[in-house]
């Protein structure tokens, strides 16, 4: 099965791009707008439907035969630029420029406590060692790129090979410490971070070992 990106296919990023500026389009408007046949046009729509990032619909055109009208799916929106660290970056730092570091604060605490009571949800009668793999499940799902292993008698290692945020954690540390927090909370354990993406490290990685206390801290 042919493979391919629309990053360097430069004739399917055209259609793309044409699609995400018009809405949908009929091969028909797509082929005249780029000036190519029917048939190779087709054949660019449908690697593209095959890999879910457009669809294709029958619709009545008139008195005249139904048309296929194709758009881009949800997935199509990872080839454009987005802002959303930016415009986190932005309310966040309006929230301490309005309200002052009090209300940050009080912000980052409340979506701590929110992870944290929707994580534990999960985790209710599980082991350490099942609430460490699905906790390592959660963030990957928040993309993380996450993976945990056993160290020890009730010791495990939580590696996080991605930062999300990491944007946002360089203009507001006290989120790395809210997470390091929450790590702790939703385990009930003792939670130590190793290493820091934030301090030019490559992963950020946390110890934890299985007590009856659970603060958080800080190893560096």
């Amino acid at each position: 099965m042919e493979r391919w990106s629309v990053a360097n296919t430069s004739t399917r990023m055209r259609v793309v791009e044409r699609l995400k500026q018009w809405g949908s389009a009929t091969v028909a408007e797509l082929a005249r707008e780029l000036r190519l046949s029917g048939v190779s046009l087709r054949r660019h729509l449908d690697l593209l439907e095959r890999d879910r990032l457009v669809t294709a619909q029958i619709q009545p055109r008139g008195r005249g035969r139904p048309v296929k009208v194709y758009r881009l799916t949800e997935e199509a929106d990872r080839f454009f630029p987005e802002r959303y660290s930016e415009f986190a970056v932005e309310v966040l730092e309006g929230v301490r420029e309005l309200f002052g570091e009090r209300a940050l604060h009080r912000l980052l605490q409340h979506r701590t406590a929110k992870l944290v009571a929707r994580l534990r949800a999960r985790l209710v009668g599980k082991s350490l060692r099942e609430r460490v793999e699905l906790l390592t499940a959660a963030m990957t799902e928040m993309g993380f790129l996450a993976s945990w292993e056993k160290i020890g008698a009730g010791r495990f290692l939580l590696t996080q090979a991605h930062c999300p945020l990491r944007r946002i954690a360089s203009v507001c540390p006290e989120l790395c410490e809210q997470e390091l927090r929450m790590h702790a909370e939703v385990l009930r354990a003792c939670v130590t971070r190793e290493c820091f993406i934030q301090h030019g490290e490559a992963v950020c990685q946390y110890l934890i070992r299985s007590t009856r206390s659970h603060p958080a801290s800080l190893a560096r």
